[in-house]
């Protein structure tokens, strides 16, 4: 079955134009995450974009988050949601914007996007279940929203190769052909995306590796360990079918991501409808 019909360095070249992440994203994923930042630094920094602070406002202000009240301010969202929490969403909307590259959407990518909607907040729900803290929680929410960066990439950079493929049924006949034609699979592909972002280590490596059949070793495993998960649960509730090498070794998931049948199930149930107005905030439409 064929010889790679994109070269490696085809896809490494295409990586790399990708638009980048804005500067005052970066500087927020910094801020955040070196522990000292204050309520004023933030909320200075993302005012001074009044694009993203709209867009951030929107969306902590949906169903998704549900807020007994809402709120009008980015000191105010701060407040009811925490400092990881508002850098989730702006490094969310930051993500799907820089992809997108102010295009319309198509059907099968807004598909993709769901799918990646629904494994970020099954991942977060199973950080918070396993109490992991703040950081951890929202780390599982962009490692979800990004695991299939690399699918919507190859689907956008090379859609007549490679839309006939994400209609596949089989997730190693996917990456199979995928690893064929690019010599690369979209987990792979994925990794590049996020570390051309320059987002932390563990976020690159929970992405890259949620199918391979090994967690990574160090922090990054826990994170790995909820999104490949949540990648599980969606591809049930979505009724795709999957083989065992479509995962991670699931006893080892189990290990390190101690959920009990109820409280999983309570999970799954959670996620509903408020995934459709989050995708429509996050794509725009």
């Amino acid at each position: 079955m064929g010889s790679v019909s994109i070269t490696r360095r085809e896809v490494e070249s295409a990586v790399k134009t990708l638009q980048p992440l804005p500067q005052v994203v970066m500087q927020l994923v910094e801020l955040v995450d070196s522990d000292a930042a204050t309520v004023e630094q933030i909320e200075s920094l993302i005012n001074a974009e009044p694009v993203l602070c709209g867009k951030v406002l929107q969306i902590a202000n949906s169903a998704y988050y549900g807020l007994s009240r809402s709120v009008g301010s980015i000191r105010a969202a701060l407040l009811l949601l925490g400092a990881h929490a508002v850098k989730g969403i702006a490094l969310s909307v930051a993500s799907v914007a820089a992809l997108q590259g102010g295009r319309a959407v198509g059907k099968a990518e807004r598909m993709l996007w769901h799918h990646s909607v629904a494994v970020a907040s099954y991942a977060q729900g199973i950080a918070r279940a396993c109490r992991w803290g703040l950081r951890a929680s929202e780390d599982a929410y962009i490692a979800g929203l990004l695991h299939d960066i690399g699918t919507l990439f190859l689907l956008t950079k090379f859609p007549k190769l490679y839309q006939p493929l994400v209609l596949s049924e089989s997730e190693q006949l996917l990456i199979t052909r995928e690893r064929e034609l690019f010599g690369y699979d979209h987990a792979d592909i994925g990794a590049m995306i996020v570390e051309h972002w320059k987002l932390p280590t563990r976020i690159v490596r929970a992405v890259g590796q949620h199918h391979a059949p090994y967690l990574p070793e160090g922090e990054s495993q826990q994170l790995a360990a909820a999104v490949a998960l949540a990648d599980r649960w969606d591809a049930e509730r979505r009724g795709g079918v999957h083989e065992a090498g479509d995962f991670p070794d699931p006893e080892r998931v189990a290990q390190l991501v101690p959920i009990g049948e109820q409280e999983a199930a309570r999970l799954r149930q959670d996620v509903g409808g408020s995934l459709d107005t989050l995708c429509e905030l996050l794509l725009g439409q």
